[in-house]
């Protein structure tokens, strides 16, 4: 093979103007058949049955349907706006968790601050302290980094158990 010279690359001073966009840049557009596709997809359907739903797929394979299924959500454009669809999805259930857990807050603070009986004002805040915010009843483990060898384990435990049974 013959070893090429890599180009010659000059600066070339121009107007401050910013350069266009490619014309590739711009926004594909789905046919119809596609739309239905991922309208299928998103509504739960396999990719098969989305594909037999959009498609004229009644003298095909289902190996055929498989692979053009599969093709089809290769597709940039069609995994881009399921993916988009995903997102939405996992942004709606965040806020939707959030908003719960907030309204939970809000009811057990009520309920702290105004209840008839003092178990459910007890049984409110002890809720209350268990959230993650606080985290006041939680336990804490303690780990160590390191192996410990057998005679210290047992010297330790030893200790432990002297201390818990003369106490």
């Amino acid at each position: 093979m013959k070893d090429k010279k890599p180009p010659d690359l000059y600066i070339i001073k121009g107007d401050s103007e910013q350069p266009k966009a490619k014309a590739t840049a711009k926004k594909r557009r789905l046919t119809a058949k596609q739309e239905r596709f991922v309208s299928e997809v998103i509504k739960g359907a396999t990719q098969a049955d989305a594909y037999r739903a959009a498609y004229n797929a009644e003298g095909m394979k289902p190996s055929a349907i498989y692979t053009e299924a599969s093709l089809l959500m290769g597709h940039p454009e069609v995994a881009r706006r399921l993916q988009v669809n995903r997102t939405s999805i996992e942004k709606a259930a965040v806020s939707s968790a959030l908003s719960r857990r907030r309204w939970v807050i809000e009811r057990l603070e009520h309920e702290a601050a105004h209840a008839e009986s003092d178990a459910a004002r007890v049984r409110s805040l002890e809720l209350l302290g268990k959230t993650s915010d606080l985290r006041l009843f939680t336990e804490i483990v303690e780990t160590r980094d390191g192996d410990a060898s057998p005679d210290e384990v047992r010297a330790e435990l030893e200790a432990k158990l002297t201390s818990l049974l003369s106490g």
